[in-house]
C-alpha cells in the first residue's frame, strides 16, 4: 500500500528526516510514535507532499508521490488530517460535512452524509451547530469525518487525541479502528504512545528524523522496557 525508501525531507534547507524506510501494508492501522522533534509529522507532510525530497522515495500503490502536487496526491486516495485547522469553525457542521462532498451528485452527498451520521453518531445532533461550538472531541471527530468522506484508501492523521479527555481518547481510536477494518489504511501520528499501542496493529518509533523502533502493538506493549528506552514512557 505505502513504500518509504531512504526518504531524506524537509523544509527549504533543513533535514528532519534522514533516509526512513518503512512499509505499510493494506488495512493497517499503523502508529508514528517518538518524542517531541522526532518527524512525525514532517513524515506525514512528506507522504501529501508538503515537505521538500532531498532524495529517496515514496509509492503509493506502486506509484512514486514525489514531486507530486497534494490535489494530485488526494485524488490518488490519500487523506490527510492535520492536527490544527482542519474544520472550518464558522460553517455548521453540515455545512463543513457537504464540503467535503462538493463534487458529489447531490443523491450520493445525501447517501453519504447518511452513513457518515451512522459511523459518527456523535455529530448526528450536532448538523446546524457552528463547528467552532463544538467540544474538542466533537471537532477532531468532524475532522476525520471529513477526510473519511473522501473515500480514501490511505488516511493519515496528526496527533487525532491531542488536548481530548481519556474518554474522548477512546472515542476517537475506537472509530479509527472502525475504518480500519472496514478496509481503509491509518498512518497515525501520536504522542499519547499508551493510548494508541491498545487499538492500532503496527507501530514505527522515530527519534531525529530516523526510524529506531518497529513491530506489532502487542509486542511492544509486551515488551515495556524496550518502548520506555526509546519513548520515555511506561505502557501499562
Amino acid at each position: 500500500m505505502l513504500a518509504v525508501n531512504q526518504l531524506t525531507a524537509g523544509y527549504g534547507k533543513l533535514q528532519i528526516l534522514h533516509e526512513i524506510s518503512m512499509t505499510v501494508e493494506p488495512e493497517r492501522f499503523v502508529a508514528i510514535l517518538g518524542p517531541n522533534g522526532s518527524g512525525k509529522s514532517t513524515l506525514l507532510k512528506s507522504i501529501f507532499g508538503l515537505t521538500d525530497y532531498f532524495g529517496g522515495d515514496i509509492r503509493f500503490r506502486g506509484q512514486s508521490l514525489i514531486g507530486k502536487a497534494t490535489e494530485t496526491i488526494s485524488k490518488q486516495g490519500i487523506a490527510y488530517v492535520p492536527q490544527r485547522q482542519n474544520i472550518f469553525a464558522s460553517m455548521t457542521v453540515r455545512e463543513n460535512l457537504l464540503l467535503a462532498l462538493r463534487n458529489q451528485p447531490r443523491a450520493a452527498a445525501e447517501s453519504a452524509l447518511a452513513a457518515a451520521r451512522d459511523l459518527f453518531p456523535i455529530l448526528a445532533d450536532r448538523q446546524g451547530q457552528r463547528a467552532g461550538q463544538l467540544s474538542g472531541g466533537e471537532r477532531q471527530m468532524l475532522a476525520i469525518a471529513i477526510g473519511w468522506l473522501a473515500q480514501p484508501k490511505l488516511m493519515l492523521l496528526d496527533e487525532p487525541s491531542a488536548g481530548l479527555s481519556p474518554l474522548f481518547v477512546s472515542d476517537v481510536f475506537r472509530t479509527l479502528q472502525t475504518l480500519s477494518r472496514s478496509g481503509i489504511t491509518l498512518v497515525v501520528v501520536e504522542q499519547n504512545a499508551r493510548s494508541v499501542l491498545r487499538w492500532c496493529d503496527y507501530a514505527f518509533v522515530l527519534r531525529e528524523g530516523q526510524v529506531v523502533f518497529q513491530g506489532s502493538s502487542d509486542a511492544i506493549l509486551n515488551d515495556e522496557e524496550t518502548i520506555k528506552n526509546y519513548l520515555g514512557v511506561t505502557v501499562r
